[in-house]
């Protein structure tokens, strides 16, 4: 990771951040429960190479959280009650992922011990109160779950373009079976998952696969390096078999239940007229058809 590339592209985050969020926070501060302030924080390596602190700390010593007031003020009022700050929250939200905690839980279990939950608490301006499971969740209720995700999606992406996070770690078969994830069935997620290409044998297969009663339709990493990666990985004895991505999941219907919206969608991706697929509707899967067949 080159450090001072980072900090400088996070100093342009912090100044993007400040130009567009003009309102006030609408409550006063002495009813909030934090308060949190950005510092630029000393950052040192470990002797194996890590950040002191791990990947939050990082975070929390580069990118400054205060925009968030001016982003939540619509979702507050100037009465009421007392209330986090919400910088404080959206800094820890922040953390959780880029430490890759796999739940709020977990997250929050380590924010209440004494050392680990440390850096976290100094970082997000907490002092005796500290936030729980309901205090995220009442955070998001209120401020909306898109406007949280958009925005820790371009940190998170700037963790990811300087290598702090990669697929390969984040993304596990427990992860992904829960999530609005494009595929089940493997856990590596590299960058050219996010376009699985079908061509005309891939296709066959699948609506082979369906035709013969299969419920998960699954197809081939269609990745060779990858395949080779994970074959190594998790080769023990003998020669490994090809790692399967389950791209749909299907349940059957009775036959005098009206067909499902994706049933067209199911018969274009598979390329097969629509009499010939039985009656099926998806269960996780979403589907959408790129310009070149993807």
């Amino acid at each position: 990771m080159d450090l001072e590339a980072f900090v400088s592209q996070a100093k342009a985050l912090n100044q993007r951040n400040q130009e567009p969020f003009t309102t006030p926070f609408p409550k006063h501060d002495s009813r909030w429960i934090s308060h949190y302030q950005f510092q630029p924080r000393p950052i040192t390596f470990t002797d194996k190479g890590a950040v002191e602190g791990g990947r939050s700390w990082l975070v929390g010593a580069t990118l400054d959280f205060s925009f968030a007031r001016d982003l939540c003020a619509g979702a507050y009022g100037a009465r009421g009650g007392h209330c986090y700050d919400p910088a404080s929250l959206w800094f820890l939200e922040v953390a959780a992922k880029v430490d890759g905690y796999p739940d709020s839980a977990g997250f929050c279990d380590d924010l209440e011990q004494a050392d680990k939950g440390r850096c976290y608490r100094d970082l997000a301006g907490l002092d005796a109160a500290i936030p729980g499971q309901d205090s995220f969740r009442n955070f998001r209720k209120r401020v909306g779950h898109s406007v949280i995700d958009q925005t820790t999606a371009v940190i998170v992406q700037l963790c990811i373009d300087f290598g702090l996070i990669q697929g390969e770690i984040v993304s596990t078969d427990g992860q992904l079976e829960p999530t609005y994830s494009r595929f089940k069935g493997c856990a590596y997620a590299c960058q050219d998952c996010q376009e699985l290409p079908l061509d005309e044998a891939c296709r066959h297969e699948l609506a082979q696969q369906l035709q013969s009663g299969s419920l998960r339709l699954e197809m081939r990493c269609p990745f060779p390096e990858v395949v080779d990666k994970v074959r190594k990985a998790t080769a023990k004895t003998g020669t490994p078999p090809e790692p399967k991505v389950a791209l749909l999941e299907v349940e059957p219907l009775p036959p005098d239940q009206a067909l499902s919206p994706s049933h067209p969608q199911l018969a274009k991706l598979l390329g097969v007229p629509q009499d010939q697929l039985p009656p099926v509707r998806l269960t996780w899967s979403h589907l959408s058809l790129g310009p070149s067949g993807e």
